[in-house]
């Protein structure tokens, strides 16, 4: 079978990633005592629309939630939030630093919210694959979102 181009670059950096440190893949169906990076999703403006085209004039907004389960890390923030953008061929182009805050749920403090507000003009015209990249509190696992996929429309 023969892969795309793109594919072979992410599969690379993920394999990196792994043998670094132990990574903790985000899995919305797996058991709730695991680390995760859920619900990436992207929004026009800041509390806007769900959507995944945006003009390059547009303020947008990706957002994911962040699950730590342990006591030690309760309430916690992560060690480290990115933001990554690779073309559809796999390139990295853009690194931002997120942020995070807790989600209020109401309940819990194990859930967090990770974010990035980009500005009109931070990313070029065209698709991009987003992918979060988030440390535990520890610093000890490295969690990856899936990939999502985004377009930016050129003027």
């Amino acid at each position: 079978m023969k892969r795309a181009p793109w594919t072979k670059t992410v599969v690379t950096l993920l394999g990196i990633l792994w043998l670094l440190s132990g990574v903790a893949w985000a899995d919305p169906t797996g058991p709730a005592d695991v680390i995760q990076i859920l619900n990436v999703r992207t929004f026009q403006g800041f509390g806007g629309s769900e959507q995944r085209t945006f003009n390059r004039t547009d303020l947008f907004t990706i957002e994911a939630t962040y699950y730590d389960p342990r006591a030690a890390c309760d309430g916690i923030i992560p060690g480290l939030v990115q933001v990554h953008f690779f073309n559809l061929e796999g390139q990295l182009l853009r690194t931002f630093d997120g942020g995070d805050e807790p989600l209020d749920d109401g309940a819990s403090t194990k859930y967090r919210l990770l974010f990035l507000d980009l500005s009109p003009g931070d990313l070029p015209a065209g698709s991009f694959q987003v992918v979060f990249l988030a440390t535990d509190c520890q610093n000890v696992n490295i969690l990856i979102s899936g990939l999502n996929l985004i377009r930016v429309l050129g003027p």
